[in-house]
C-alpha cells in the first residue's frame, strides 16, 4: 500500500487550489493523492470575486469589471469600485490551469471514485475509495459529510440558475456589470439578478435566491426570461443560450469543524463560505495560502489553536437571521446599504478588511434598533453555547 504525504479528497475549487499552492511552495516534492468522483472536463460553474490586486489565478480571469450597478424598484446606483476589480473565472479554465501544473509534477497521483470513509489511524489518515484504502500523513477534505444543524443555527440555501446568452445584435457594455438587481417580487425571500457582460453580444444573466425552498427548474427559466423582457427589452428571438449553470450554496453560521486530528476540512466543508453572501472563492484562497505557509513553517496546517471569535461572524449571523426570518425585506436593507455607502467600502467590508470605525459607518446605514436587538440575541446565544466562535 503506497503512502502519501497529503491526500486531497474532492477535486473542485478547494482541493485543486490547495494542490496548486503546494506545488508552488517548498512542499512541491511531497507525495500527493487527489481523489474526485470523475474527471472534470466541462465548464460546470463560474466563480466571481473581487480583490484589489492581481491574484494567483490572474492569468485565467475570463472577464473583469471596475464599474458596477445596483438596482431596486426605488434606487439605481452606478459606481466604479477602485481599488477593487470584480473578476470572473470559469470552471473549465481553472481545471485546465491547475491540471497543467499537476502534469509537470511527478509526485501527484489521481484516483476517481467515491470516498467512503476518512479515519484517523495511528498518527496518520486512512481514506477508503471504492473499497480500497490509502494512507496519508494528512487528509485535506472538501466533501461535506456531516449534517449541518439547521435548527440551532441560522441557515439559508442560496440557489441560483444562470444563462450565458449570445445576442444577435450588440446590446451590452462589456465594461459595466450589474452586481445586484432586486427589481422582481421578493415574496418573503431574497431574490436578485446579476448581469455580467462578457462582450457586446454575450453575458451571464443569473438569478440568485436566498431561501430554503427550492424552485422547479422551469420556474427559474421563466423568471430569467421575464427579467430580460421587463428590464432589458430582450426577448426569446433575440438570443441563444450558450451555457446554463445551476447550484446551491449553504449560507450558515454553523461552526464547521475545521480539524479532526489529521483530517483538515477545507472549502465549504471547512467554513470558508461567507455566511451572509455565499461568496467562497476569494476567502478560500486566503485560507489555503495561510495553511500552506503554516505547513512550510511548522509542518502543521494549524500549529496553534486560534480564537474562532470574529466580529464579522457576528455580523453574518445578524444579517442571516434577519433574512431567514424575513424581519426586514432584503431589497430594503441592501438599498439602505448602497444608498449611504460607497461600493468600495461595502466590498471591503464583505471581504472582512475594514476597521471597527469603518464598520460602524456602514452599519449605521441600517435600521439600528432592529440590528441591535438581533445582535444582542446572537451574543446571548453564543454565551449560552459557551463558545464565542
Amino acid at each position: 500500500m503506497r503512502e502519501y504525504d497529503y491526500i486531497i479528497t474532492g477535486g473542485g475549487a478547494a482541493g485543486l487550489s490547495l494542490v496548486y499552492y503546494l506545488l508552488h511552495s517548498p512542499l512541491r516534492d511531497k507525495r500527493i493523492l487527489i481523489v474526485d468522483k470523475t474527471e472534470k472536463t466541462q465548464n460546470d460553474r463560474t466563480w466571481c470575486f473581487w480583490e484589489p490586486n492581481a491574484g494567483p489565478f490572474e492569468s485565467i480571469v475570463y472577464k473583469s469589471w471596475q464599474h458596477l450597478s445596483f438596482y431596486t424598484q426605488d434606487l439605481e446606483r452606478h459606481a466604479t469600485i477602485s481599488p477593487f476589480t470584480y473578476k470572473m473565472i470559469r470552471g473549465i479554465d481553472f481545471y485546465r490551469f491547475v491540471n497543467a501544473a499537476i502534469e509537470k509534477s511527478k509526485n501527484v497521483d489521481r484516483v476517481y471514485g467515491s470516498v467512503e470513509t476518512i479515519v484517523n489511524k495511528e498518527g496518520k489518515v486512512s481514506v477508503t475509495i471504492n473499497g480500497v484504502s490509502y494512507i496519508g500523513r494528512w487528509c485535506f477534505n472538501s466533501i461535506l459529510f456531516a449534517p449541518i444543524d439547521k435548527l440551532n443555527y441560522n441557515y439559508l440555501d442560496q440557489h441560483f440558475k444562470g444563462w450565458v446568452i449570445n445576442m444577435k445584435a450588440a446590446r451590452f457594455d462589456p465594461e459595466k456589470a450589474t452586481l445586484m438587481d432586486f427589481r422582481l417580487p421578493q415574496q418573503g425571500e431574497t431574490r436578485f439578478f446579476y448581469v455580467l457582460p462578457i462582450d457586446q453580444h454575450r453575458a451571464l444573466v443569473e438569478l440568485a435566491i436566498f431561501s430554503n425552498k427550492r424552485w422547479p427548474q422551469e420556474q427559474y427559466d421563466v423568471a430569467i426570461q421575464k427579467y430580460l423582457n421587463l428590464h432589458h427589452n430582450i426577448y426569446k428571438e433575440d438570443f441563444s443560450i450558450l451555457e446554463e449553470e445551476f447550484g446551491v450554496i449553504p449560507m450558515t453560521d454553523f461552526p464547521f469543524n475545521q480539524r479532526e486530528g489529521r483530517i483538515i476540512h477545507i472549502g465549504t466543508a471547512g467554513g470558508h463560505t461567507k455566511a451572509s453572501t455565499g461568496y467562497t472563492f476569494w476567502r478560500m484562497q486566503q485560507a489555503l495560502q495561510k495553511m500552506v505557509e503554516s505547513m512550510v513553517a511548522s509542518g502543521d496546517p494549524y500549529p496553534a489553536k486560534a480564537s474562532n471569535f470574529s466580529r464579522f461572524k457576528l455580523y453574518d449571523s445578524v444579517l442571516l437571521y434577519i433574512l431567514e426570518k424575513n424581519i426586514l425585506p432584503a431589497d430594503y436593507l441592501f438599498a439602505r446599504l448602497f444608498k449611504k455607502n460607497s461600493f468600495s467600502d461595502i466590498l471591503k467590508f464583505l471581504n472582512e478588511r475594514t476597521t471597527l470605525t469603518e464598520e460602524l459607518k456602514i452599519v449605521k446605514a441600517l435600521p439600528i434598533l432592529v440590528f441591535s436587538k438581533v445582535m444582542l440575541k446572537e451574543i446571548w446565544l453564543r454565551l449560552k453555547r459557551k463558545s464565542l466562535y
